[in-house]
């Protein structure tokens, strides 16, 4: 018997009918189209009855669509009829396969349907409207789309590589996603949201947070500490670098912004910048204890011909000079002094040079926990291992300490802090890469393994890396070892801050054997994102930089090629043209491959035929022609179908554009799609190499638009045109230092509903 005969058959007196409409119904075959559109539909569950012909009991059967869904109704059947209506008690039912009506079932649903009997007469009717309730329910429930949690450190990685992009709309949807998760408290989700606000230069938007002054009085990580100077120094003192007003400059940051931000200024450990160090200098000149060493130290950081020292030593110079002559009292008492006044490095210097005591460790661990650096942790910890047994229990006793040391501790090692009175002593914390990555090999997790890669990643020279061959290897080799999950899982996550670290001063010849290995290993993380990406193809460009060979750009090509196509999303087409862009720029060693590359990125853009963006295609076509593959573009929707039309361009007629880089290809590549986009606007392109020639000082002052592409451009040449460009003018920054990031900046600024500045 089929499974429709044997429920809309004649020997089935009780129709489908009756739960659907609540009557029976005379023209079964009227029904029977629709319910047989709800099988092809596959729902989750059906509830059908039957009337036996042999002694007129009533049964129901609920078939379901799959065994998940089967576990849900035997729970919403017990709730709906349980023992009082039917004798259900939340039991497989053994269908009889010799039963043509519940062979049918069989066949159709194996074991994931029930039957149920109503057994009195009495109580049918009860329990049919109870059946028709939850299938009312069930039809009129919402849709619920549920997303799959990701780990915590999985998305605050993508955040990393976000902020490293600039990519506004990704690290809000990563503080999003944590915030509705509910795997970050309201504190630490305050602090992404300053990086970001800091990342994508909205100083004034920091400013002007609600939760400023709690930020200014709670601790907090040194990014967010500088991210807030920085934030104070570009909306409120900059504009007097103009005249080099050093005057006015003081007089606002002494009556105005040291008694409010005093705070940010206790500590220059772990901070860099150029805001940073006019900001200290300035606090040094406000503070009634001037940190004559930390004015010195400033100032040595800047070469003689850097024209930002200039205005660095004017504010020097409002520093009160050193007193000559004093007595100083004792060393504990002066560190003691510095650390009220807030001078918590000047304290640090004195309490370090002490011979060990209990009062000299205290003020050591309180001077780690505010200066955040690894350096300091380790001193702190070392003064601990100093004391004496009672001074050890003592500072165990001690509610405050204790927790300090505890947190330092947690630097050095995953295992627990062991019992200080009489305990060994603590683990080092580690001070190379390669004894950080040697740490993840421990079968013990090490929760802080990537705050501890954050804070080297700007604590560590580099420069005594890279003299050394012997721990380049080891570095590298470290990278790929085997090690156990949880390792893993760290690495990963640290992968930003490696790469801020490594590349942050262009690409090094020396460190080949490194580049090589950061690539597989975020090349090979299975969950890619866009930022992901972009990341990847930083590491990328600095191995094409130094030459590889056909087999190596091959497996290159190919690595980028599966990471483009498995983003799964339009949003990809940027990362692409730059990847086009990169692959263009530097020396190809397999032509074969490279032209594979255009005919897959063009089948991206083919993909998402509709949702690539005019300004994208043409750039696409114009990097395909200078690759001398103008036939693999293929089709190219016109100005209604494409996503963005030519309208927003029109906005540049009769407008001067100037745009910065290093990379003089892109630009005139931006230039020329630029014209094709707007014939009416005008494009100058400046890559100078030192200071700023008169033309470019001319289109600073005198452009509607400039675009600095900061990532490939001279830090001199940057400053000159921000020093000569009217505040009335919009200065755009790109992300990156491909074509595409240097349109979409443009693109951004034309209009906002474009932008990927997520607020």
């Amino acid at each position: 018997m089929s499974f429709e005969a044997a429920f809309f058959g004649p020997g089935n007196r009780l129709r489908w009918d009756a739960i659907r409409s609540g009557s029976l119904a005379a023209d079964v075959k009227a029904r029977l189209g629709p319910f047989l559109d709800d099988l092809r539909r596959a729902p989750d569950l059906l509830v059908l009855p039957r009337v036996r012909e042999d002694d007129g009991r009533v049964q129901w059967y609920v078939l379901c669509a799959s065994a998940r869904f089967a576990r849900v109704a035997r729970d919403e059947l017990r709730a709906f009829l349980g023992p009082s209506y039917s004798d259900f008690e939340g039991l497989p039912t053994n269908l009889d396969p010799s039963d043509g009506v519940e062979a049918a079932v069989l066949s159709r649903c194996g074991s994931s349907a029930f039957r149920l009997e109503v057994p009195q007469r009495d109580l049918f009717n009860a329990a049919r409207e109870r059946l028709l309730l939850l299938m009312r329910l069930r039809d009129e429930r919402p849709v619920r789309n549920a997303r799959r949690l990701r780990a915590a450190g999985r998305v605050l990685r993508e955040f990393e590589y976000a902020l490293m992009a600039k990519d506004g709309q990704a690290t809000a949807q990563c503080i999003e996603e944590l915030r509705t998760s509910g795997q970050l408290g309201a504190t630490n989700l305050l602090f992404l949201e300053v990086r970001r606000l800091a990342a994508l230069g909205q100083w004034n938007a920091i400013l002007v947070l609600p939760e400023l002054g709690s930020l200014l009085v709670m601790a907090r990580p040194r990014r967010v500490t500088e991210a807030l100077i920085r934030a104070v120094y570009a909306a409120r003192l900059r504009e007097f670098e103009d005249g080099s007003r050093i005057t006015e400059a003081r007089e606002l940051f002494r009556s105005e912004i040291f008694p409010q931000f005093r705070d940010l200024f206790r500590t220059y450990a772990g901070l860099s910048g150029y805001e940073i160090d006019a900001g200290f200098l300035l606090a040094s000149s406000a503070s009634e204890t001037p940190r004559h060493e930390l004015v010195q130290t400033i100032l040595a950081g800047y070469a003689e011909d850097d024209q930002r020292r200039s205005y660095l030593a004017a504010l020097a110079d409002t520093v009160p000079a050193e007193a000559v002559g004093q007595t100083l009292p004792d060393a504990i008492v002066e560190a003691k002094k510095a650390f009220a006044a807030a001078d918590i490095d000047r304290a640090y210097e004195l309490a370090a040079s002490l011979s060990s005591s209990f009062e000299g460790c205290a003020l050591l661990l309180r001077c780690a926990r505010d200066m955040g650096t690894l350096a300091a942790a380790r001193v702190a910890l070392a003064s601990v291992d100093r004391l004496s047994d009672a001074e050890k229990t003592r500072l165990t006793e001690h509610a405050v300490l204790g927790r300090i040391r505890d947190a330092l501790h947690a630097l050095a090692s995953p295992a627990e802090p062991p019992a200080f009175a009489g305990g060994a002593p603590s683990a080092d914390i580690p001070s190379s890469w390669a004894s950080w990555l040697r740490r993840l090999g421990g079968s013990d997790p090490w929760k802080s393994a990537v705050a501890v890669a954050e804070a080297a990643a700007r604590e560590w020279p580099l420069e005594a890396l890279v003299s050394d061959a012997e721990a380049i290897l080891e570095t590298a080799d470290l990278v790929l070892a085997d090690r156990p999950s949880w390792g893993q899982v760290a690495l990963r996550d640290s992968l930003p801050h490696l790469l801020e670290f490594f590349l942050s001063k262009g690409a090094d010849a020396r460190l080949r054997p490194i580049y090589e290995n950061l690539f597989l290993t975020i090349a090979l993380d299975d969950q890619t994102s866009s930022p992901q990406i972009g990341a990847l193809l930083r590491t990328v460009e600095a191995r094409l930089q130094l030459g590889v060979s056909p087999t190596d750009y091959g497996e290159i090509v190919r690595q980028i090629t599966l990471a483009l196509e498995s983003a799964e999303s339009p949003s990809i087409a940027d990362v692409a043209l730059d990847a086009l862009d990169v692959f263009l720029n530097e020396a190809c060693p397999d032509v074969g491959q490279r032209e594979d590359f255009v005919v897959r990125v063009a089948a991206i853009f083919q993909r998402w035929y509709r949702r690539i963006d005019v300004a994208q295609w043409a750039l696409f076509r114009r990097l395909a022609d200078e690759l001398g593959l103008p036939e693999t573009v293929g089709k190219q929707p016109t100005d209604e179908e494409a996503v963005g039309t030519t309208s927003i361009w029109t906005a540049l007629d009769k407008k001067t554009i100037a745009l910065y880089s290093l990379r003089e290809p892109a630009l005139r590549r931006v230039q020329s799609t630029l014209r094709e986009l707007c014939p009416g606007v005008q494009v100058t392109v400046f890559s100078d190499r030192v200071g700023g020639s008169p033309a470019l000082r001319v289109a600073s002052a005198t452009t509607d638009i400039f675009v600095l592409a900061t990532a490939v451009a001279k830090h001199a040449a940057t400053l000159y045109i921000e020093a000569n460009r009217p505040k009335s003018r919009p200065t755009l920054y790109a992300r990156g230092g491909g074509s595409a990031s240097i349109l979409t900046a443009i693109k951004e600024h034309l209009n906002p509903r474009w932008s990927r500045k997520g607020g």
